[in-house]
């Protein structure tokens, strides 16, 4: 059932499975909040491990509307669902702070009346919440390299987008994303580079697709022998929020969509 709520002003909806498993992540984190925020974005990933993956839940329904699900999700929303974990806990918020911080995260300037609203790419995303201080863009720091690969995608395939009806509001922000630089690891590079990743890492890989910023994003978990893997909602044969079975250097290596990988961390 679904429960339209408010988070603050902005009403938001979700489920009574949705909002009672968010609470009992946040009371798990918060006996651990003096921990740093990228720590507890690993623990929430870890306390997330298992939900079912699924497609496009945020166009169901009338409507744009903030939705909120955790026991249905896809990559980006386990991972922004996890870095709003954490910020919530660090500060020892309750559901409806947790509801902000995904408002903040996933719509611009807390706008949510149409399609356009919402921040569709994930660079957008990630920029904004740099610009925030809740985030780090590691990418060069680790040794990358300037990613040269122009956004466009959404405003040359509006037909992929059916909710889509301001393609000229769309082209705006793709120019000014492509307006700054954007730095990553290339695939030639991540074997040298990725000692620097830490677990909690947001983990971005880049697309191969011309016009599009990212194939896919994911949380890295670094294993005592500092082997860098990584948790995601897979679409693959799983089908829900695992512990990948290769390493972030194989799957890279093993993915033709994706040819490098950009690092963001918590702050």
């Amino acid at each position: 059932m679904l429960l339209p709520l408010l988070a603050g002003a902005q009403a938001y909806v979700t489920t009574e499975a949705d909002s009672l498993l968010a609470v009992k992540v946040l009371q798990r984190l918060e006996r651990n909040r003096s921990l740093p925020t990228a720590d507890l974005v690993h623990q929430a990933a870890n306390a997330l491990m298992g939900q079912t993956y699924v497609a496009n839940t945020l166009n169901e329904g009338e409507g744009e509307q903030l939705r909120i699900f955790l026991t249905r999700t896809d990559c980006i929303i386990f991972v922004e669902t996890c870095f709003a974990l954490a910020r919530t806990a660090k500060e020892g918020g309750d559901f409806r702070r947790f509801a902000a911080c995904v408002l903040e995260g996933r719509y611009r300037d807390g706008v949510v009346t149409r399609f356009e609203d919402r921040i569709h790419y994930t660079t957008e995303n990630f920029r904004r919440a740099c610009r925030r201080g809740t985030l780090k863009d590691m990418s060069r720091e680790l040794g990358g390299e300037i990613f040269d690969h122009p956004i466009n995608f959404m405003s040359t395939h509006p037909g992929s987008y059916p909710l889509m009806t301001d393609v000229e509001a769309i082209r705006k922000i793709e120019e000014e994303l492509n307006s700054e630089p954007s730095w990553y690891i290339p695939q030639d590079k991540l074997e040298e580079c990725q000692n620097g990743i830490r677990s909690g890492d947001l983990i971005c890989f880049t697309s191969t697709v011309p016009g599009l910023d990212i194939a896919h994003v994911a949380i890295a978990s670094v294993s005592n022998d500092g082997t860098v893997g990584f948790i995601h909602a897979s679409n693959g044969e799983a089908m829900k929020v695992i512990y990948n079975p290769t390493t972030l250097l194989e799957y890279v290596r093993n993915r033709k969509n994706v040819d490098g990988v950009m690092v963001f961390r918590p702050l």
